[in-house]
């Protein structure tokens, strides 16, 4: 707790620090000083609560001193006493102990209330406490005779100096009010007039090339030009199908078809299973046919009947209508006739796939690689943001299978592959970053950044992949910024600066508005021209 005492000359009315170096006084506190003889200021601080300003209240008792009138300035945040019981309590003690005690309680119209209300006077200022009475709590010490002396031979005296102080402040207020308006004058020429300045330019487009290389040590883009390059892996299953070129020797197929037999005898005719029926009578000369089913047929019906060729071959592949006789003694009721060709038959000669077959196909596959592999990047959820340096690389060959196997009739072979390629790329964001970089290392104000294009596919310098590349730029002409144009502008008057704008060809548009308006043919000063610039609408003024 920092309290600040203060002892009162009876003399002179003066505040005087009883625990503290002698500090300067604030002019309130001695104008009441003056007023109320022996009221002594103390000065509470935000960290004090009731318990340590009632010890030092007590100290201050125990001191002697004959002051009996105690102001208190509550601090701005101070929470001092919480409750009203705390400023019954200090009041009891200032009856008790014969003081007359008020409270200055700063911004804080409740806490004021509850002070009044437990009879204590609280005040918004030092200067209301002075003007007002403050409550008297009963055995407490009244002012004197000689006290009531003192004030009123101090308020003659402060009469006194105020009236020799009106006679000679009257030269001096003559003096500063003359050099007030000069002042004045100068500070409305330094700031006056206001020039707005709202220009709409035209943009130059400007490129400029660049070397940018890549290197498989980097983990991010070098201000300097470096990408770190990315491997990214990817799984193609690729298939191709050639003909087949080989042969392959088998046992000669037989041919199959059917017959259509009629019973034309009155009595049923039965015969059983394998009745060699053919081409020729003789059955020594032509194609010959047996049958696969027994017969059993009642006058005038017919039945379907399957044959199969004796022999194999591709002589068993008869056209309808060839096949007519029959060698069964009962075949002289029968009635026979071919009505779909028999087929089926085959030499035993058939395709057969080959190692060349499979050579042929592997190098088809081999030559979908590229574009499977560039379709993998795209799909790739980076994709969009890759550019690859170079082809894809065949790291692993997972497996390889082919239909049918080596050896077996087949017209064509059909092989599948399981390939694993390795693109190394580096990503566009980057090289758009270093681009973009680029033109501020070589002092190009860019209002924008149109695009960039690679000139060189990449190549070796120095064990590092590097490419040409030129970036576009839209930039302003360089008297198109603020302070070139407030350089431009200065001294001269409304009517000049408007001149100069418009014989400026990069400039598209100007608009000057001055404050105040009637100042037209002041010359402006630099630092009171604001330039505002437009974003550029158009690329160029025509020519």
């Amino acid at each position: 707790m920092n309290f600040v005492r203060m002892g009162y000359n009876p003399v002179m009315g003066t505040i005087i620090d009883l625990s503290t170096p002698l500090q300067k006084k604030s002019s309130a506190e001695e104008e009441f000083s003056r007023s109320r003889f022996d009221t002594e200021i103390i000065h509470l601080q935000n960290y004090d609560n009731f318990y340590s300003l009632m010890d030092r209240l007590q100290q201050w008792d125990a001191s002697g001193e004959d002051c009996h009138r105690l102001l208190l300035l509550w601090p701005a945040r101070g929470k001092i006493l919480e409750s009203p019981l705390d400023f019954s309590r200090m009041r009891s003690w200032a009856k008790q102990n014969h003081y007359e005690i008020a409270l200055v309680i700063p911004g804080d119209k409740i806490k004021r209330e509850i002070a009044a209300e437990e009879g204590v006077s609280a005040f918004e200022s030092i200067k209301e406490a002075e003007e007002k009475d403050w409550k008297s709590f009963e055995n407490s010490i009244p002012i004197t005779e000689e006290h009531q002396r003192l004030r009123n031979l101090i308020i003659l005296k402060e009469n006194v100096e105020k009236t020799q102080h009106t006679r000679s402040s009257f030269g001096i207020s003559i003096c500063s009010f003359l050099l007030t308006i000069a002042v004045l004058l100068g500070v409305c020429y330094a700031i006056l007039p206001q020039a707005r300045v709202v220009i709409t330019p035209y943009l130059t487009r400007k490129s400029i090339n660049m070397t940018i290389w890549t290197d498989d040590r980097l983990d991010i883009p070098t201000i300097a030009g470096g990408i770190p390059t990315e491997e990214r892996v990817y799984e193609l299953y690729l298939s191709a199908e050639v003909p087949a070129s080989g042969v392959v020797q088998t046992v000669p197929g037989v041919a199959v078809g059917e017959i259509l037999v009629q019973n034309s005898c009155s009595r049923i005719v039965s015969s059983p299973a394998g009745v060699l029926v053919g081409t020729d009578e003789d059955f020594e000369s032509g194609v010959n046919f047996i049958t696969l089913e027994d017969i059993s047929l009642p006058p005038d019906t017919q039945k379907t009947v399957r044959i199969e060729a004796v022999n194999g071959g591709e002589s068993g592949n008869l056209n309808a209508g060839r096949i007519l006789f029959a060698e069964y003694p009962e075949s002289l009721c029968w009635n026979i006739t071919q009505i779909q060709p028999t087929h089926g038959g085959t030499s035993g000669t058939y395709k057969s796939p080959n190692e060349n077959d499979l050579e042929k196909a592997r190098k088809q596959i081999e030559s979908q690689i590229p574009e499977a592999a560039y379709m993998a990047l795209e799909n790739d959820p980076d994709g969009h943001d890759l550019l690859p340096l170079g082809d894809a690389v065949v790291t692993a060959v997972k497996s390889i299978n082919y239909s049918p196997e080596m050896g077996f009739a087949a017209d064509m072979l059909n092989v599948r592959e399981s390939l694993e390629v390795t693109y190394k790329t580096i990503r566009k964001s980057d090289m758009e970053m270093i681009v973009e970089g680029q033109a501020s290392r070589m002092n190009i104000q860019a209002v924008s950044f149109t695009g960039y294009e690679i000139l060189s596919e990449p190549k070796e310098k120095n064990g590092l992949l590097t490419w040409d590349v030129r970036a576009d730029y839209l930039v302003y002409e360089p008297q198109s910024n603020e302070e070139a144009l407030q350089i431009m502008l200065r001294g001269k008057t409304l009517e000049q600066a408007d001149s100069i704008l418009k014989t400026l060809d990069h400039v598209k548009s100007s608009k000057i508005t001055l404050f105040p308006s009637i100042l037209k043919r002041m010359p402006l000063t630099a630092q009171n021209i604001k330039v505002i610039i437009y974003p550029a609408v158009e690329v160029e003024k025509e020519k």
